[in-house]
């Protein structure tokens, strides 16, 4: 049903016995393989922790036009690390934090992590409106830099757009 999908995460020698490889260490539930479960299941997974994610990004949004801000950034963090954590479910959590702190996304993925902290801080603790909206930004970003690191030659793209117009 997801073969396409699983081709995208899971290549041939990846380790999966689903995907006809061979894990290197012996051991076919390494947590690098996203669990022994099936690829269907996993996508389940995935799918039903990305919705969860919607969810709370879409319950920030009434607290966003009532004009209370740090609820509306605490539920949009919320939503955000829920995002990141559905993507552990398709190629296993190992693989997806070593494909996160790769030296290309490192920069991206450190500020991404940094805002999501300082809205929950500027939400819950300070209480401060307007950096909670300033962290939300800073939250997407991060997110749209790190997302165009999977894209080749997006970035410089970007950079050349954004170059020419200064």
């Amino acid at each position: 049903m997801f073969s396409r999908l699983k081709s995208a995460f899971i290549p041939e020698s990846s380790g999966d016995p689903e995907a006809g490889g061979s894990s290197t260490d012996g051991t076919a539930s390494d947590l690098q393989n996203a669990s022994n479960t099936s690829w269907d299941l996993r996508i389940m997974k995935f799918v039903l922790c990305f919705a969860l994610s919607l969810i709370c990004s879409l319950l920030g949004s009434p607290l966003l036009i009532a004009g209370k801000f740090p609820g509306f950034g605490v539920m949009v963090s919320l939503g955000a690390i829920l995002s990141l954590l559905s993507t552990c479910f398709l190629s296993g959590p190992r693989k997806q934090l070593r494909s996160m702190f790769a030296p290309t996304r490192l920069v991206a993925t450190t500020m991404y992590i940094f805002f999501i902290v300082m809205t929950f801080i500027s939400g819950l603790v300070l209480k401060n409106s307007a950096l909670a909206i300033i962290c939300i930004g800073g939250q997407y970003v991060a997110m749209a830099w790190y997302s165009l690191s999977y894209i080749p030659y997006a970035r410089e793209t970007v950079l050349r757009i954004f170059g020419s117009c200064f």
